[in-house]
């Protein structure tokens, strides 16, 4: 059984290693047969004591870790794992992208443990003062090879972001929703890119409580992966919410409509700030039972999702406002409500209360 799940699993993915040049991963950048993600971009976040350092490995011949790629059916590649050793080259070599601006980024090195004559090296003189490395350093560093491994064209798609969300998982550079983010533009650049505009709505930012540090660190991106992922998925009870929300949310881009996912949740956002403005997910000041006045997951989960569950049936009703109304002032009444939000209560067994809670209680035929 073992084994024929291994040959099966195997012949989803077919693999490659090569050595590359520095210089022929630059020209590959230039000539767009290298995508870094835009995703993924946003995520360049070593300092200037770590690039210097990569670069010194590079100069003084200290083995680096692979870099990961996927081969697209063009034959293009796209990056998996190695943002930060391949941005950081690039940056120095004076080719590298701002993701945002498309301006150049260069980078002036620093001093490293065993080549402190790097301090303020340059790749080259761009103004007056800086200091160039020299020619024959160049030519070295461009001739220096990295290892890529590469996930071969027809290796099934969905193995790429498997793959990622394996490497990057935990990393020091990114949260989870960061990897998940990139995870989600590998299954779909276009359906991701709607998810984050829909983000960027105002009513949903006032509903969400987004503030400008969450949106920095994707909690908005989060607050719309939850509810598309419980609306359109039953929680699997043997992963755990972070393992649930990234295979959720990938199978849900890969193989639902853009528009009916989006039409969804924009219009519980609509409604919620129709109905009841931006507190609607907020529980009454009156309601006793220690449920604090703010926005909770509980809420998200058994309300938001709630009601997106029921669209059709609220929409078909003719005073669905009102009916909203009802049942969410209702709900926060409900003694089941607190405990959803026990103090100690794991993710796991809150989601298991609050979306089958959630589900009936919003369902007029119910």
């Amino acid at each position: 059984m073992l084994k024929d799940e291994i040959e099966e699993a195997k012949r989803s993915v077919n693999t490659d290693t090569v050595q590359i040049t520095i210089g022929e991963v630059s020209n590959m950048y230039t000539s767009k047969e290298l995508n870094i993600l835009p995703d993924f971009q946003r995520l360049f976040r070593w300092t200037n004591e770590r690039k210097s350092n990569f670069v010194e490995s590079i100069l003084i011949g200290i083995p680096v870790p692979p870099v990961f790629v996927y081969e697209n059916e063009d034959g293009t590649w796209e990056l998996i794992d190695g943002l930060q050793r391949i941005s950081s080259v690039l940056e120095f070599m004076g080719v590298l992208k701002d993701v945002d601006t498309g301006d150049i980024r260069r980078s002036k090195l620093q001093k490293t443990k065993y080549l402190p004559s790097m301090q303020g090296l340059v790749w080259e003189e761009k103004a007056e003062g800086e200091v160039a490395i020299d020619k024959a350093l160049q030519l070295f560093f461009r001739r220096a090879r990295i290892d890529f491994q590469i996930l071969k064209h027809p290796s099934d798609p969905k193995t790429k972001f498997d793959l990622f969300q394996r490497l990057n998982r935990g990393g020091a550079y990114a949260n989870e929703q960061e990897v998940r983010t990139c995870s989600m533009v590998l299954a779909d650049a276009a359906f991701t890119q709607a998810i984050r505009g829909f983000t960027q709505r105002h009513d949903f930012k006032q509903i969400f409580q987004i503030s400008g540090e969450q949106e920095r660190n994707q909690k908005d991106v989060e607050y719309a992966v939850r509810l598309i992922a419980h609306t359109f998925k039953e929680f699997d009870r043997t992963l755990d919410v972070q393992e649930f929300l990234d295979s959720a949310i990938v199978d849900i881009i890969s193989s639902r409509e853009q528009d009916e996912v989006v039409e969804t949740i924009t219009w519980v956002v609509e409604t919620l700030q129709r109905t009841l403005g931006e507190r609607a997910l907020f529980p009454p000041a009156e309601v006793a039972g220690g449920v604090a006045p703010r926005f909770s997951l509980r809420a998200l989960e058994a309300v938001a999702v709630g009601i997106a569950r029921n669209k059709a049936a609220i929409m078909a009703l003719g005073n669905s406002d009102d009916y909203i109304r009802e049942r969410i002032a209702s709900f926060w009444q409900q003694p089941e409500v607190p405990e959803m939000s026990a103090s100690g209560l794991r993710g796991t067994v809150r989601l298991q209360r609050t979306i089958p809670f959630g589900s009936q209680w919003f369902n007029p035929n119910a």
